[in-house]
C-alpha cells in the first residue's frame, strides 16, 4: 500500500475542478514585516496550505499583517509592491507568479483557461526554519494530514509505504522499530537508543523504547528528515527524524469532524475505526480549545493450534488529545495540552512455517500493553527580531509484554515445562528545549538552542514456570537514571543570490546511573554503574539554486548514540566480552553521512523530482541481541556502511490524473565485523532491503450536485532482507508487494469511501521474528494482514 508524496499537497478540492465553491474562509494571521518570500512561507504555514510557483521572484519587504483576513486579501497586502501576484487555483494551494511589467502587458496574448493546476509544496519547519522542501539542502518528505485521511493512513506503519527509505518492523502494534534510509541496528528493542528520533510537534517522545504507534488523527502533516540530524536533534537521530505536526486550536472558528469506518478481513473478522474532533473558541481571537478522541479495533487472523484459540492477534487502540491555545498578544502565544493513548494486543502476530502461514502452536498467550501519556506547554513568539520557541513536556511511557519462554527453561536449570517471561518497563522523562531563530532578511541567518532532559526508566523482568509446577525461575529489577544537556547552533550565509553555505555544531553531555538486582532461586546478583559521555556533533552543507525551480545541494553531517551497560542474564552469566559473552559496558557509536542531491520542478510546476545519492559511514554499531537464555543484551557488532540512491517524483499528468512514485536503491553492509560477534561482511544490515519502491495513481472528476469522484490505486514493493547480522537463510524475509484500492465520493461536508487493502491477498513473510525464545530454535514468519475490504464515512462541520 502507499505511495510517496515529497512534501506535496496533491488532492484537488471540488472548487478547483468546477464544483460549487465554498464561501471564502477567514484566517487569523500574525506575520511580522520581513522579505516578501519569507512572509509568504509564514502565511502558508499559518493557513495550512501548500505553496508553489515563482517564490524567488518576489522582491522587497512586506508590511506587518495581524488580524483576520480572507486568503486573497492577505496575499494582496503582503505582495502589493513585490513584483509578484498570487493565484489560488485550489482552496489548499497558492501559486506565485511574476507580475508582467506595464510595457509588456499590451504584447501578451489573452490568458488561456487553466486546465492543469501546478503542484504546491507544504511548508516545513523540521529544519528549525520555515521553508519549502524543494528549497532545503537536505532530504525531507512532508505528507499532508488531509492526504493521510483521504488514503486511510492511520499510523506510521502505514505511512512507511508512502515514504522513500522508511521501514517499520512488523512485530505488532506498539512493538515496532522505525528505520530510515537503511540505517538498521537490528530488529530487536532493548538498551540501545532508537536510530530514528520520533517527535510530536517540538517534543521527542522515544528513547530506547519501541514506537508508541500514535494514531494519526487530526494531524496537520508528518515530516520525515532522512540522514543523521545530530546537530539540531541530538542523539538517537542517526537515521533521521519523523515529526508528527498536530493541528492547533483555531482561535476564531467552531468546527467538528467525525469519521467512522468498518471493514472485514479475510481469514479474520470485523474491524472498526471511529474518531471525532472538536474545535471551540472560548474567547474569540484569544483562547480556543481543540480535542480529538478515537477508538480502533482490528480482528486477529492468526490461529494458535496448541491453545485452540482462533484469531489470537486482535488489538485495540484508544486515545485522545486535548489542547488549549492562548494568544497573549499579536506576537506571542501559549499552548498547553495532553496526549494519551493505550494499545492492548491480545497476542503476537507471527506464525510458524511448520504450522502454516496463518497458524502456530504456543504454550501460553503473548499479550502486549502499550500506554503513552504526554503533558506539554509551548511558548512561541515571532517578530521583526526573529522567532523563539520554548517547550517543556513530561512523558510517561509504560509497556508490558509476555512471551512463551518454555524453550528457555533448560538455561535456568529445568529440563522442560511451560514458562512465560513478563517484561514491564516504565519510562518517565522531563524534556525542555528553547530555540531562537534570527530573521531571514539578511545574508547571515542563524539559530541557537538549548536542550535539557532528565528522567528514569524502571524495568521489571520475570521468568515464571507455569507447569508442571509454579515458581519464579529468574527475576531482574533495573533502574536507569538518565540526563542529557546540549547547546547547539547553526548559521547560513548567502555568498551570492544563488549560493548558500550552512554550518552547525552541537555540544552534548550524557550522564547515567544504573542499578540492577538479579534473583535466581536463592542466589542474587547486584550491579551498579555510573558514567557520562560528552562531545561535538557538526554539520556542513552547501546549496546552489541557479534558477527558481532548480536546487543542487551537498551535505556532511554526523549522528551519535551514547553507550550503556548490560545487566541481564542468568546468575552465572559471564560478562567478559569474549565470543558469546556480553561485556558489562557497550560503547557509543558514531555515524557520518555524505550526501549530494537535486530538487527540480519541471513542466511549469506540474512535475516535481527529488534525487539524492548518499554514503554513510557507521562506526562501532550498537545493536540489541539475545543471549542463549533468550534474555537481551547490547553489543557493538563492528563498523558498517551504506551507499544508495533515493528518488521521489510527483506528476500532475492532466487535470484529472496525478501520479506519484518513490524508490530507494542501497547497499547496507558490515565493513569490519566484531570478531567476538557473529556478524558477516556480506550479510547487510538486518531488516533492510536493497530495493524498496512505491507507485500510485489518483483520478478525480467533478460530478453533478457538487460531488467529486476520487479514485486511488497504490502499490509498494519491499525487497528481500535478513533478520540477523549473520544472514542465516532461515531468517530471510521481504520480497513482497502490498497495495490499496479506494473509490470515494466527496462533497463539501461528506465523504464516503470504499477501500480494499492487500487486494491480491498476499501472505508474504514481512518479518522473520516473533519471540526471543524461539530465536535460533524455529523459523517464524509474520504474514501480511489478509485481504481487507471496508467502507469509511466522514462528516465535517
Amino acid at each position: 500500500m502507499g505511495l510517496a508524496v515529497y512534501g506535496l499537497a496533491l488532492t484537488p478540492t471540488s472548487a478547483a475542478w468546477g464544483a460549487p465553491r465554498q464561501a471564502p474562509k477567514v484566517y487569523r494571521f500574525h506575520i511580522p514585516a520581513q522579505p516578501v518570500s519569507d512572509a509568504l512561507l509564514e502565511l502558508a504555514l499559518q493557513a495550512e496550505v501548500s505553496l508553489g510557483g515563482d517564490l524567488g521572484a518576489c522582491r522587497g519587504s512586506s508590511p506587518k499583517l495581524s488580524g483576520r483576513y480572507e486568503l486573497a486579501d492577505a496575499l494582496a497586502r503582503l505582495m502589493d509592491a513585490s513584483g509578484c501576484t498570487a493565484v489560488i487555483p485550489e482552496t489548499r494551494t497558492i501559486l506565485i507568479r511574476r507580475r508582467p511589467s506595464k510595457a509588456h502587458l499590451s504584447t501578451l496574448p489573452p490568458p488561456a483557461p487553466a486546465s492543469i493546476v501546478e503542484l504546491g509544496e507544504l511548508v516545513v519547519t523540521s529544519g528549525r526554519r520555515t521553508d519549502l522542501p524543494g528549497r532545503t539542502p537536505y532530504s525531507i518528505t512532508a505528507v499532508a494530514g488531509r492526504e493521510l485521511e483521504a488514503r486511510g493512513v492511520g499510523d506510521l506503519t502505514a505511512l512507511a509505504d508512502q515514504v522513500a527509505g522508511m521501514t517499520v518492523t512488523n512485530l505488532g502494534p506498539g512493538r515496532d522499530k522505525i528505520f530510515l534510509r537503511g540505517m538498521s541496528d537490528g530488529a530487536f528493542t532493548g538498551q540501545t537508543q532508537s536510530t530514528v528520533g520520533l517527535y510530536v510537534d517540538h517534543v521527542p517522545i522515544t528513547y530506547n523504547a519501541p514506537d508508541p504507534d500514535l494514531k494519526l488523527v487530526d494531524i496537520d502533516q508528518v515530516e520525515v528528515m532522512r540522514g543523521p540530524q545530530g546537530t539540531l536533534y541530538g542523539a538517537g537521530s542517526i537515521g533521521g527524524i519523523v515529526r508528527i505536526v498536530t493541528r492547533k486550536p483555531d482561535l476564531d472558528a467552531w468546527s467538528a469532524d467525525v469519521s467512522v469506518s468498518g471493514s472485514a478481513t479475510q481469514s479474520g473478522g470485523l474491524n472498526h475505526d471511529i474518531s471525532a474532533t472538536l474545535n471551540s473558541p472560548v474567547v474569540a481571537g484569544r483562547l480556543a480549545f481543540r480535542g480529538s478522541v478515537y477508538r480502533e479495533a482490528a480482528s486477529g487472523y492468526v490461529d494458535d493450534v496448541n491453545l485452540a484459540v482462533r484469531r489470537i492477534n486482535h488489538f485495540e487502540r484508544d486515545g485522545w488529545r486535548a489542547a488549549l491555545k492562548a494568544a497573549i498578544n499579536d506576537d506571542w502565544s501559549l499552548t498547553g495540552g495532553l496526549i494519551h493513548q493505550s494499545i492492548l494486543t491480545a497476542d503476537t502476530q507471527y506464525a510458524t512455517t511448520v504450522s502454516g502461514r496463518l497458524s502456530r502452536g504456543n504454550a501460553v498467550r503473548e499479550p502486549h500493553d502499550n500506554d503513552f501519556d504526554e503533558r506539554y506547554l509551548t511558548l512561541e513568539g515571532q517578530g521583526p527580531w526573529g522567532r523563539l520557541v520554548a517547550s517543556s513536556a513530561s512523558l510517561s511511557h509504560h509497556f508490558t509484554s509476555r512471551y512463551d519462554a518454555s524453550l528457555a527453561l533448560p538455561a535456568f536449570g529445568v529440563a522442560q515445562g511451560v514458562a512465560a517471561l513478563d517484561d514491564s518497563q516504565d519510562i518517565d522523562l522531563q524534556v525542555n528545549e528553547i530555540v531562537f531563530t534570527s530573521p531571514q532578511a539578511h545574508p547571515w541567518r542563524w539559530l541557537a538552542g538549548g536542550f535539557l532532559s532528565s528522567g528514569n526508566s524502571t524495568q521489571e523482568t520475570r521468568l515464571n514456570q507455569r507447569a508442571p509446577s509454579r515458581s519464579q525461575r529468574y527475576g531482574e529489577r533495573r533502574v536507569d537514571e538518565l540526563s542529557e544537556f546540549a547547546v547547539y547552533g547553526e548559521a547560513s550565509y548567502d555568498l551570492t543570490e544563488q549560493l548558500t553555505l550552512v554550518a552547525g555544531v552541537r555540544w552534548f553531555r550524557f550522564d547515567f546511573d544504573v542499578k540492577s538486582t538479579v534473583v535466581q532461586g536463592v542466589s542474587r546478583r547486584d550491579f551498579s554503574a555510573t558514567g557520562h559521555a560528552a562531545g561535538l556533533s557538526p554539520k556542513f552543507a552547501v546549496r546552489f539554486q541557479p534558477r527558481d525551480h532548480v536546487v543542487f545541494y551537498g551535505q556532511v553531517s554526523e549522528g551519535y548514540r551514547a553507550g550503556g551497560v548490560n545487566t541481564a542474564g542468568p546468575i552465572d552469566q559471564v560478562f567478559d566480552g569474549e565470543a558469546g559473552h556480553p561485556e558489562h559496558e557497550f560503547d557509543p557509536d558514531e555515524f557520518w553521512n555524505y550526501e549530494v542531491g537535486t530538487k527540480l520542478s519541471l513542466l511549469d510546476g506540474q512535475l516535481h523530482l527529488r534525487a539524492a545519492a548518499f554514503f554513510a559511514d557507521w562506526r562501532n554499531i550498537q545493536t540489541d541481541q539475545f543471549l542463549p537464555s533468550g534474555l537481551s543484551y547490547a553489543v557493538n557488532v563492528g563498523d558498517g556502511a551504506n551507499r544508495g540512491v533515493e528518488l521521489e517524483a510527483t506528476w500532475r499528468a492532466s487535470e484529472h490524473w496525478d501520479l506519484r512514485a518513490a524508490g530507494l536503491l542501497n547497499d547496507p553492509q558490515i565493513t569490519k565485523p566484531n570478531p567476538a560477534f557473529r556478524s558477516q561482511s556480506d550479510a547487510g544490515l538486518p531488516g533492510v532491503a536493497a530495493v524498496t519502491a512505491s507507485l500510485g495513481v489518483s483520478y478525480h472528476r467533478p460530478l453533478q450536485s457538487g460531488l467529486e469522484l476520487k479514485l486511488d490505486a497504490a502499490m509498494g514493493y519491499t525487497g528481500a532482507s535478513h533478520l540477523t547480522f549473520d544472514a542465516q537463510s532461515s531468517y530471510r524475509m521481504g520480497d513482497y508487494f502490498s497495495g490499496r484500492l479506494q473509490a470515494a465520493l466527496e462533497s463539501e461536508r461528506w465523504t464516503g469511501a470504499l477501500f480494499l487493502d492487500n487486494p491480491a491477498d498476499g501472505r508474504a513473510n514481512t518479518f522473520a521474528f516473533g519471540n526471543p525464545f524461539r530465536f535460533g530454535h524455529e523459523a517464524v514468519i509474520t504474514p501480511q494482514r489478509p485481504r481487507t475490504i471496508g467502507v469509511r464515512l466522514r462528516y465535517r462541520y
